[in-house]
């Protein structure tokens, strides 16, 4: 029998260097090795994942596998876009947003096993102006929050809160146009997918193969409010909150008189751009489930 080619990509700065190392060993005693030739590859500066998936792409290399967060999965995932290449997912991230959309085990030794019988699913990718993403999106507080913890030496979920706190009492709400109307937003999130990652539903209807974009939107709460409201997340309800305004479709248009600072996949970025396009590509990114 012929053995299938599988690129492991590893961001060793995701998780714990041990961690990385431990993942590797896992490698080579979970993965079949009469199915699988496996390669290796760790990522040496921002944006290498990114090229080492366009190079097995080239290579017409059946899966490439993402050893990281959602951040390491959007690098990798971007260059594999309407190609043949599919993409999975070893998940040693904060939120591993997209791992757990798919339902991939969070214990590496699960999620390795799960390659050696994969299953292929084709999902939707979603774009805000030429940035794709492949959970969740947005402008306003999370994306503020999101830049505040790029900056952050820790990780994790207890690190995003204690940056969420303390944040919440500096920030100021959001001036923007969104369906012709103008607003002062606390957020809006687009979601391909239902959460940012840990379980957070911050869109709880998004399907992420549906066609559509969930679009939820939260207006300025009260400290009061924002307990209420983290609750809501975690317990898949935001959309009832009387603070939270829902919609969905397969194209959202957002102006600003000022440059939009966005997140995407829970990494910030800082646009030039005025007017952001959120748009979707139906089932254009094939993934291991």
């Amino acid at each position: 029998m012929n053995k299938q080619a599988i690129w492991f990509i590893v961001n060793p700065i995701s998780g714990s260097k041990n961690k990385s190392k431990n993942i590797v060993q896992l490698i080579d005693n979970q993965l079949d090795k009469d199915k699988y030739l496996p390669e290796i590859y760790y990522t040496k500066y921002a944006g290498h994942a990114t090229e080492i998936a366009a190079e097995a792409v080239k290579k017409n290399i059946p899966i490439v596998v993402a050893i990281g967060g959602d951040g390491t999965v959007n690098e990798i995932g971007k260059a594999l876009i309407n190609t043949k290449t599919a993409l999975g997912i070893i998940p040693t991230g904060s939120g591993n947003g997209l791992a757990r959309e798919l339902e991939i085990p969070m214990k590496p030794t699960k999620a390795i096993e799960s390659l050696n019988t994969p299953l292929n699913k084709q999902i939707d990718v979603c774009f805000m102006n030429e940035v794709p993403f492949f959970c969740t999106a947005g402008i306003g507080f999370d994306a503020h929050c999101a830049e505040i913890f790029s900056k952050k030496k820790g990780r994790g979920l207890m690190n995003y809160i204690k940056v969420g706190f303390t944040e919440f009492w500096k920030f100021k709400p959001l001036k923007c146009v969104f369906g012709g109307n103008n607003y002062d937003i606390f957020s809006i999130t687009f979601g391909n997918a239902s959460q940012f990652g840990n379980n957070a539903y911050i869109t709880p209807t998004a399907i992420i193969d549906d066609g559509l974009i969930d679009c939820t939107i939260i207006n300025p709460p009260s400290a009061l409010q924002a307990i209420q409201m983290i609750a809501q997340l975690f317990n898949g309800n935001i959309h009832s909150s009387n603070l939270s305004e829902n919609y969905r479709g397969t194209k959202f248009i957002v102006k600003n008189e000022q440059n939009f600072l966005i997140h995407y996949d829970g990494e910030p970025l800082q646009t030039t751009a005025n007017e952001l396009i959120i748009s979707i590509s139906e089932k254009s990114l094939r993934v291991i489930i």
